[in-house]
């Protein structure tokens, strides 16, 4: 198509030419009609030409090809970028379409560079957006996967093919196009929007420009109030339910431990779950720090058999580091008939974690497996009960771990999680038969005083 194109416009200006230096002297009587009809046409074929070079520049963009487009009347300048950008309508039916435009314009605003800045900044102080995300699903689905983003959502995405709003472009123009007045234009997100989502995108892009400590401070301050006086985003989207999620997010960038305390309290949520996005905290700064809201947790007898699972996973992640909490809630889980085999399990499975030891050198990873390991050999279990056997397999594991050697008996490892599976179904079989319900934790742990090397 463009090839024609070309060739059209060749001719048009050979043709254009030619009339241009035609002499009226030659063959043809050199009247003023003559000379009339000529300019006429000179005129006529400017039109055409300027009419074939409009519809290439829209042919360009809509096909999103790499050559410059021939622009008319400076219609490229970044106000009006942005304005064509806020009336842009995804739909499944012109999706790739859009999306071409799309990468053209947001490609065209970072090519105007610094000069683009102060425009782009006015927009993102206007606190206007637009979603380009399509979904043809019913509200009620739609409200459904929200609801999923807030309150199941963990690990939340910071990456994205298409930016999913104009915000969340205009931010990523800012970043390609750097520089001290776009680093500003940034960092005025985090202090002025009350999207959590925003927040985190903007602290994410100036780490990666600037290194991971930038601008700590103020996106710390900004994490710390929007988690304490949370502002609701009418009509926001999944990323807008998920705001918590992208706070604490926030928190585990810069690793920041200071909010602990008050994480504490909002440990369990309003209906009653543990709020994973808090848990998920507790466990990237080190689940010790959190210990005594995670013991509360579980003797409150209120957490679901799923919540208690997860709550022991990371309660572990204290054991054997001169934690008393964490210690007498370990041996309280396996010697105590109030918390349910799901619940044991976990919690032995985990003293062979150390991913949760990974900012320790060898040397402190050896030691805290070997408390866990004398914690764990001090059990007092009877001989037929599985997690004796459970106990006695993760014990092997740990010191492997510690001699920095494999583990050599996988065969008495599967069979023993194949007869735990069993034994387990049958008690939870036996539990559903008489209408009993999986164990709530006990009302205080037991407190260990014979501690090893004490």
């Amino acid at each position: 198509m463009f090839l024609d194109l070309k060739t059209f416009i060749s001719f048009l200006a050979l043709l254009l030419l030619t009339a241009c230096r035609q002499s009226p002297h030659d063959s043809i009587s050199n009247t003023d009609v003559e000379i009339a009809n000529l300019e006429r046409q000179i005129e006529s074929l400017k039109g055409r030409l300027a009419k074939v070079k409009y519809r290439i520049a829209e042919l360009q963009i809509d096909l999103g090809t790499e050559g410059e487009p021939v622009v008319q009347g400076g219609y490229r300048s970044a106000p009006e970028i942005i304005e064509e950008l806020m009336g842009l309508k995804m739909t499944a039916a012109n999706r790739r379409a859009v999306q071409r435009r799309l990468s053209f314009l947001f490609e065209s605003l970072s090519k105007q560079g610094d000069t683009a800045v102060p425009h782009i900044r006015d927009f993102l102080r206007r606190m206007e957006d637009v979603d380009f995300i399509i979904d043809q699903r019913s509200e009620k689905d739609l409200d459904k996967e929200k609801e999923y983003w807030r309150s199941r959502m963990v690990n939340v995405p910071m990456e994205f093919e298409y930016p999913p709003s104009l915000r969340i472009g205009l931010i990523d123009i800012l970043a390609e196009i750097g520089g001290p007045n776009a680093q500003d234009a940034i960092a005025e997100v985090l202090n002025s929007s009350g999207r959590g989502f925003e927040v985190a995108y903007s602290a994410n892009k100036l780490r990666s420009m600037l290194g991971r400590d930038a601008y700590r401070d103020e996106a710390l301050n900004a994490a710390h109030d929007l988690l304490t006086t949370p502002i609701e985003i009418v009509g926001g989207n999944k990323f807008d339910a998920a705001s918590k999620q992208y706070l604490f997010t926030v928190l585990k960038m810069y690793g920041d431990k200071t909010f602990v305390q008050t994480a504490q309290g909002q440990l369990i949520n309003e209906e009653g779950r543990i709020d994973r996005s808090v848990l998920s905290y507790f466990e990237n700064i080190g689940g010790g720090r959190a210990i005594d809201a995670v013991v509360q947790a579980m003797q409150n007898g209120q957490l679901r058999e799923s919540d208690m699972r997860e709550m022991a996973r990371v309660a572990v992640q204290g054991v054997g580091q001169n934690n008393v909490q964490a210690d007498s809630l370990f041996q309280n889980i396996m010697t105590s008939d109030e918390y349910s085999l799901d619940v044991k399990m976990e919690t032995i499975r985990s003293m062979d974690n150390s991913e949760d030891l990974t900012n320790m050198n060898k040397n402190e990873q050896a030691s805290v497996l070997q408390s866990r390991l004398e914690l764990m050999d001090r059990l007092q279990l009877g001989e037929d009960d599985i997690m004796a056997r459970a106990n006695e397999i993760y014990s092997g594991r740990v010191e492997a771990k510690i001699e920095n050697r494999g583990f050599d008996d996988e065969r008495r490892y599967d069979a023993m999680h194949s007869d735990f599976r069993r034994i387990n179904d049958q008690v939870k079989r036996e539990q559903r038969s008489v209408g009993g319900s999986p164990a709530k934790a006990p009302s205080v742990p037991t407190i260990i005083t014979d501690r090893p090397g004490g």
